[in-house]
């Protein structure tokens, strides 16, 4: 485990086992939504990417994630990526870090969903507005 400190907060990491849990998932959305926002991901700049894997984060691969289109052609997207790990310090309430375009945020795990192997595990949620990169027009899959 791997002690990482967020600005007011200090999370105990296992770096390594969060990136191979990654590595594993295999199967992606295939969504137009997903689709664009892997491929607007390819272009996030430096300071994300860091962000992303100083938590062994896959920044393509979230666990969970929804689509809104807004005004012009991007799209909002939500969601987060689980870490294998726990809190050491901070309040869930308290926390919003925002690097580049993304706003990162810790947030309770959802027990509706079925339990990982790796326990303890957090969840970081993300919001983010991406430009829409696919050749396909948004307005035809909003239909």
């Amino acid at each position: 485990m791997k002690e990482v400190r967020i600005e007011d907060w200090l999370l105990n990491i296992e770096v390594e086992k969060t990136a191979a849990m990654y590595e594993d998932v295999t199967e992606v959305c295939d969504c137009q939504y997903c689709k664009n926002f892997r491929k607007a991901s390819l272009a996030l700049d430096k300071e994300v990417l860091h962000f992303c894997n100083v938590l062994g984060l896959d920044i393509h691969k979230p666990s969970a994630i929804n689509a809104f289109p807004v005004e012009g052609e991007q799209v909002m997207y939500s969601g987060h990526y689980t870490i294998c790990g726990e809190i050491i310090a901070g309040e869930l309430e308290a926390w919003d870090k925002v690097v580049g375009a993304h706003c990162f945020s810790l947030i309770e795990k959802d027990d509706q969903k079925p339990k990982l192997d790796t326990e303890p595990h957090i969840h970081i949620g993300f919001e983010v507005v991406l430009q829409w990169q696919l050749p396909e027009s948004i307005e035809l899959i909003e239909k």
